[in-house]
């Protein structure tokens, strides 16, 4: 059975964009937006592209042989956990 990560708000182009477009949309700055976003991630930061990929190559490896079926959340988000 595979295994599946999931990835949240993952740090680079994307999430500024994402972040700027909210900016527009609500009148707030973007600074604001982020702050906002980052009130719901138990880290304070988006997810570095590198520990997803990091995930990927344990779970191919002969570490992560035993695991199966496993959805993994990269995410840092608290609210999923309540």
């Amino acid at each position: 059975m595979p295994n599946a990560i999931l990835p949240g708000a993952v740090e680079g182009p994307r999430i500024q964009r994402v972040l700027e477009d909210r900016a527009k949309l609500s009148g707030k700055s973007v600074e604001e937006e982020k702050k906002s976003a980052m009130s719901v991630q138990s880290l304070q930061r988006f997810v570095d592209p590198r520990d997803i990929a990091t995930l990927a190559v344990f779970l191919a490896s002969d570490a992560g042989k035993s695991i199966s079926g496993a959805m993994l959340p990269v995410d840092n988000d608290t609210q999923k956990a309540s």
